[in-house]
């Protein structure tokens, strides 16, 4: 089973949660998840709808539900029912379980229409706390019961309001859905939340909801806002890239623009890629004066003959390209996941080195990161980069005119680090910065 995009935008329409990393993939792919997701209650429904059908004529009288990880937009997943238990799974990797008691048959309530469409509000972690309103039950109870023929329309409507109060409203912009676990014991109908407990250690946020026919608790967590793409240059000495043609594959953003923005104020001409995100790519060329963004699928090497098609030729290849990295499950190894790192960190980047030719070259930065060492879930991640290193190091023994530095950087701010707990992130630009020189002779001030 998948949810491709018609049905995404069918159950925006019909929730009203129309948050950004369910709708918006520019703005999803700068969120730690990196693409968009599937909304957690949508997936609950679907478990239910599976249950439904497996226990003909029993309605639900408890749902509790658990996100464990994030699901993407034409993700292959399964779903299995084990009595009370339903499991959705990625490649094997549990991503969802949803536990229902049975309970009495609950009435069909009396909806409300959605309200007209506006965006989430904004509010970090400290706006929650006490924060009380109600939760209207509202939209097409005929679209619902099409959409969950075996889920009743009592408890689809809830559930929907609980996606649009997360989404939209608590926390809303910066929401993500963890769980939730409710009890329906008669007619739906008055509910109100109120935010009960905040943990800022965690950015979590616990919510009770209650009313006719409905109580319980959802817990929320307020993800971090993407980081700055913008870095300080000011450590930069001028001139002392000055000679250097770059081309910063992966600049539009994270490490790569640091690096695309700090060439630029040291002296070096530099062009650099972006797949998604024109306007990122165009707001750090306006950092990095005299660059300039193309872009670049790295699944196609033969994509940078036109970023050399006036002539213009790199001296520095800089390898900034990245899929997102903490996707992977504790306890399961993904081959196909592995794949797709590999792709990018092995068979792209020897492909675009082989298309712009080694012998034009003169250097060649490939870095990684030590932020996931020892972390679960990583194994996949860490297999390719090491091939990826293994392969870097032979291109240089292969052309011994190449100079080549794979350095393994800090846990930095980026938003493939961003994380719900604080942790000790260091700024990019002065450990890109150090790399180039290391790379390029570059002089300190």
């Amino acid at each position: 089973m998948k949810v491709d995009a018609a049905a995404q935008a069918a159950f925006v329409a019909l929730s009203g949660d129309a948050n950004p990393l369910h709708t918006d993939p520019l703005t999803a792919r700068r969120l730690p998840f990196g693409r968009v997701a599937v909304h957690g209650v949508h997936l609950a429904l679907l478990a239910l709808d599976a249950w439904g059908a497996a226990a003909t004529g029993i309605s639900p009288g408890r749902v509790r539900a658990t996100f464990r990880q994030p699901v993407g937009i034409d993700d292959e997943f399964d779903i299995a029912v084990d009595g009370g238990t339903v499991r959705l799974t990625v490649d094997g990797r549990l991503v969802a379980d949803v536990r229902v008691d049975p309970g009495t048959a609950v009435p069909e309530p009396v909806l409300g229409t959605l309200g007209d469409a506006r965006g989430p509000v904004e509010r970090s972690i400290e706006d929650l706390a006490g924060r009380t309103g109600g939760l209207a039950l509202a939209g097409d109870a005929e679209a619902m019961s099409a959409r969950f023929r075996n889920v009743p329309v009592a408890i689809t409507a809830t559930l929907l309001a609980v996606t649009r109060l997360v989404g939209m409203d608590v926390p809303g912009l910066h929401s993500m859905l963890s769980s939730f676990d409710l009890v329906f014991d008669g007619e739906v109908r008055d509910l109100t939340y109120a935010v009960t407990d905040v943990d800022d250690r965690f950015s979590k946020a616990v919510v009770t909801v209650e009313g006719a026919g409905v109580r319980g608790t959802v817990v929320a967590f307020v993800r971090p806002a993407p980081a700055d793409q913008i870095v300080d240059t000011g450590e930069v000495v001028p001139g002392e890239f000055a000679g250097v043609r770059a081309l910063v594959v992966g600049g539009s953003r994270g490490l790569g623009a640091a690096a695309a923005q700090i060439l630029a104020a040291g002296g070096a001409d530099v062009r650099f890629t972006y797949l998604h995100g024109a306007d990122d790519a165009a707001r750090v060329a306006r950092a990095a004066p005299g660059s300039s963004p193309h872009r670049f699928d790295v699944t196609d090497a033969t994509g940078l003959d036109t970023i050399t098609a006036d002539g213009w030729h790199p001296t520095l290849l800089a390898w900034f390209a990245s899929p997102p990295i903490f996707v992977g499950a504790r306890g399961v190894y993904s081959e196909p996941l592995f794949e797709r790192f590999r792709s990018v960190y092995v068979d792209a980047f020897l492909g675009a080195v082989g298309r712009l030719g080694p012998e034009h070259l003169d250097a060649v930065l490939w870095p990684s990161s030590e932020a996931v060492d020892g972390v679960p879930g990583m194994a996949e991640y860490g297999d390719a980069k090491r091939l990826g290193e293994a392969a870097a190091d032979a291109l240089g023994r292969q052309h011994p005119h190449l100079r080549i530095h794979a350095p393994r950087f800090p846990r930095l701010r980026t938003d493939q680090t961003a994380s719900f707990v604080p942790v000790d992130d260091d700024e990019p630009a002065p450990h890109v910065l150090a790399a180039l020189r290391a790379l390029l002779g570059g002089q300190p001030g």
